[in-house]
C-alpha cells in the first residue's frame, strides 16, 4: 500500500506552490515503514516541509518516493536511483 493519495496538482490546490517547490527541493530518507503484504519488495522514502493550508492551518506537506530493494540494493548509491514522487499527504 502507498501512502501519497495527493497529486501534485491538489497539493498545490492545498498547500501552495512554494511548499511544493519546498518539498520537492529536500533530499528523501527512508521512513523504515514496515510494508504490508504484497509490497515485502518496495522501500518508502519520503521528505517534509512545513506549510500553512487554504485555511491558514499550520501543517506538514510530505512527498512520497518509493523504491524497488533490488533496485536499492545494486545501486552504487542512492544518488544513482530514479527519485519520482509517487504522491503527496498533508498532515
Amino acid at each position: 500500500m502507498y501512502k501519497g493519495a495527493l497529486s501534485r496538482a491538489q497539493a498545490v490546490e492545498i498547500a501552495g506552490k512554494a511548499a511544493v517547490k519546498a518539498v520537492e527541493a529536500e533530499n528523501c530518507d527512508f521512513t523504515s515503514r514496515l510494508m504490508p503484504a504484497g509490497f515485502e519488495d518496495v522501500i518508502e522514502f519520503s521528505a517534509s516541509a512545513p506549510c500553512t493550508d487554504a485555511d491558514g492551518t499550520d501543517c506538514t506537506l510530505v512527498a512520497y518516493y518509493y523504491q524497488t530493494a533490488a533496485d536499492v540494493a545494486e545501486a552504487e548509491g542512492l544518488d544513482h536511483l530514479d527519485w519520482e514522487i509517487r504522491g503527496y499527504e498533508i498532515y
